[in-house]
């Protein structure tokens, strides 16, 4: 009978992570991440990436989601789903023990970052970047910015870079 126990926990425990981890991973969207607040606004940040010799210029742009470009990419936003990234639980916490930076991207002169930021009722944000290659994600309270991934993401960067 303990025996049966013994066999039972660790295999409950399993199960468990593994729930987690599939929830975690789960696809998401920008407003999925405001949770009960409302969208209110969209703040646009674009900066050319890759040219290390000159400081760059960054276009910021405000949309409020009563304009209808705030409204028709605030509409876009809402089908973009992504998904976080497993390793980011795993690896942050290891990299800040050691004081080490977990992943570094080298980008090439023509190269873009575009940050979006939500902002719903309470002031609080959620945030995407991108780049065409690389998308990261920061949830409302949050600063540090986490990897994800989404669904043919240089064509939507691109098309997102385009429109932006």
């Amino acid at each position: 009978m303990k025996t049966r126990k013994l066999v039972w926990v660790p295999l409950l425990a399993l199960v468990l992570l593994l729930a987690a981890a599939i929830w975690y991973s789960r696809p998401v969207t920008l407003p999925d991440l405001l949770g009960d607040q409302a969208p209110q606004q969209i703040n646009i940040l674009v900066r050319p990436l890759g040219d290390q010799a000159q400081e760059p210029e960054t276009s910021t742009v405000s949309l409020p989601l009563t304009s209808p470009e705030g409204a028709a990419l605030l509409e876009q936003l809402q089908d973009l789903s992504f998904r976080r990234s497993l390793a980011d639980p795993l690896i942050r916490p290891l990299a800040e023990a050691v004081n080490a930076s977990h992943g570094s991207v080298s980008y090439e002169a023509g190269d873009w970052m575009f940050s979006l930021s939500l902002t719903g009722t309470d002031s609080d944000f959620a945030v995407l970047n991108f780049t065409v290659r690389e998308w990261s994600y920061a949830p409302p309270g949050q600063m540090e910015l986490y990897s994800c991934s989404v669904p043919d993401r240089e064509a939507v960067g691109r098309a997102l870079g385009e429109q932006l």
